[in-house]
């Protein structure tokens, strides 16, 4: 899930926005590394450029993910949420405050924001209702759909979902085990929904398909 549809990138280096892009600094981050964690004292909005980073609620040593940052979202480090990489990351960074003097002058910074904090609020609810109402199998589920659902449909109506993440990685943002995951990945496969192409990546030879299935096993 992404917090933005917009690419933020693109809007920084579009013609007028020269000073908002020369207040942040470039910052890089290497595999599994925290870009900011619940007792974290920087405040500081950043932008993605590069890479991707899972962000995260953790209660004792259970994790519920919120969303998956890529290239153009934007976030910040004082939410009280794990912002941790996925893969080795490239970031833009500037403090909270210049960034809010920034924003009187750029409309479109502002509606940016107003969008991520409404999806934000959207993804916790989402979370609480996928883990207190559906099981494992309907969160992985979801999940798929919801990726397949972003992507570009091929000619012959498949789409491939190059999420790039493990099995483990998967049932962290699941909020299941790696090996019920697992299995619920082989059962897919078996039943045609989804076709396993390389590591962290699937082809869906039909979402609509995928979507009976979701429905199918009562998911809501």
């Amino acid at each position: 899930m992404r917090f933005l549809q917009e690419n933020l990138l693109d809007l920084l280096q579009s013609p007028g926005f020269e000073n908002l892009r020369s207040s942040f600094v470039s910052r890089s981050y290497v595999k599994d590394s925290y870009i900011c964690q619940p007792d974290s004292r920087e405040n500081s909005i950043f932008i993605v450029q590069s890479g991707r980073a899972r962000v995260y609620l953790g209660y004792e040593e259970k994790e519920f993910n919120l969303a998956i940052l890529t290239s153009g979202d934007i976030y910040s480090t004082h939410t009280g949420t794990y912002v941790q990489a996925l893969s080795p990351l490239e970031v833009l960074v500037t403090d909270v405050a210049t960034f809010h003097q920034q924003m009187a002058s750029y409309r479109e910074v502002n509606q940016a924001m107003i969008k991520v904090l409404g999806n934000i609020l959207q993804a916790s609810f989402k979370t609480i209702d996928s883990l207190v109402f559906q099981d494992t199998s309907c969160r992985l589920l979801s999940l798929l759909l919801t990726e397949a659902k972003r992507r570009t449909t091929g000619a012959d109506g498949s789409v491939l979902l190059d999420i790039n993440l493990s099995v483990e990685q998967i049932a962290n943002l699941v909020g299941a085990s790696r090996q019920t995951v697992s299995t619920q990945l082989n059962r897919l496969i078996k039943a045609g929904c989804i076709q396993r192409q390389t590591r962290g990546t699937f082809m869906v030879p039909d979402v609509d398909a995928l979507e009976r299935e979701y429905h199918s096993n009562g998911c809501p």
